[in-house]
């Protein structure tokens, strides 16, 4: 099977036996984060756009609709406009599906490892650190960077549902959205979870996007943790400006085999080399030394 390597930019907090990343990479596992977790306001931000009065007149004139469920979709449509019944319906529906996509993890990762701005804004100014990770071939998803944020159609998931025996307001990660990667309406979903606005494409960003087996974030939090192979990771790269005995303390608890390399700064951009311990350790040691 055919892999690609991508990469993951963490910080580090003076608190290294308590640090969140570092707890991370010694126990393998990965923190997926709900869309709300995300930084930017309209990351993986989603248009529901609700149906017409007609698209709902036109819908209910098919013969698949449970009986039940046409007579209380009869309630929300009168004289060619939606009653008080049916704005409450839809204006609830959306509250529900939003707070289904919130539930889904996201771990993000990018195909650029000397990135200044990555670098700068997800490892602490270069004193985090940056893991060469290696994934099948399906995973992760490359992110769509464009100017407006993507859209559902609310009706698209009004007719998935009226063939089912739930209510039509029921809605669940399972009958759904079908995170399927092979049900349309679901890798609908998908697509719309991996836009975001062209000011960030320079992070060359892609998505693993967790299945319904691998869990969900649950209601309330900001994210999941959820376990991964060890051998993806490939190499620990160093910030330019991570301290020596943190390069020393990742060494010495890393339970597993890696390759260790080093992020340099050099004239106007960043270089990857193999870590020197004599030299990469050495050279921090004296550029603090001389600050102080």
């Amino acid at each position: 099977m055919r892999t690609t390597k991508f990469y993951k930019f963490r910080p580090v907090s003076d608190d290294l036996a308590n640090d969140h990343s570092l707890d991370a990479l010694f126990n393998s596992y990965a923190i997926f984060s709900g869309r709300r977790n995300f930084n930017d306001l309209f990351d993986s931000k989603i248009e529901i756009v609700h149906p017409t009065p007609q698209q709902i007149l036109t819908l209910l004139q098919q013969s698949n609709i449970k009986d039940h469920k046409r007579n209380e979709m009869n309630s929300w449509v009168s004289n060619g406009e939606f009653t008080s019944n049916g704005v409450r319906f839809l204006c609830v529906y959306e509250t529900n599906i939003n707070s289904l996509l919130d539930t889904y993890p996201i771990y993000s990762l990018s195909i650029h490892s000397t990135c200044n701005l990555l670098w700068a804004h997800y490892a602490s100014s270069h004193t985090g650190f940056c893991l060469e990770l290696e994934f099948p071939a399906e995973q992760p998803r490359k992110v769509s960077y464009r100017e407006h944020i993507g859209s559902i159609a609310m009706l698209d998931h009004i007719k998935h549902n009226i063939s089912l025996d739930s209510s039509i307001g029921h809605l669940s990660a399972s009958s759904i959205y079908h995170l399927d990667a092979s049900i349309e309406l679901g890798e609908r979903i998908h697509d719309a979870l991996l836009v975001k606005l062209q000011c960030w494409s320079y992070e060359g960003e892609y998505r693993w996007l967790a299945s319904n087996a691998m869990g969900q974030v649950p209601k309330g939090e900001r994210f999941i943790k959820i376990k991964y192979d060890p051998q993806q990771v490939k190499t620990v790269i160093y910030g330019c400006r991570m301290p020596a005995k943190v390069k020393t303390y990742i060494r010495k608890n890393l339970p597993f085999d890696t390759e260790f390399k080093q992020a340099v700064e050099r004239k106007d951009y960043i270089e990857i080399v193999p870590f020197d311990e004599h030299m990469h350790l050495e050279e921090i040691r004296d550029s603090q030394g001389n600050q102080e």
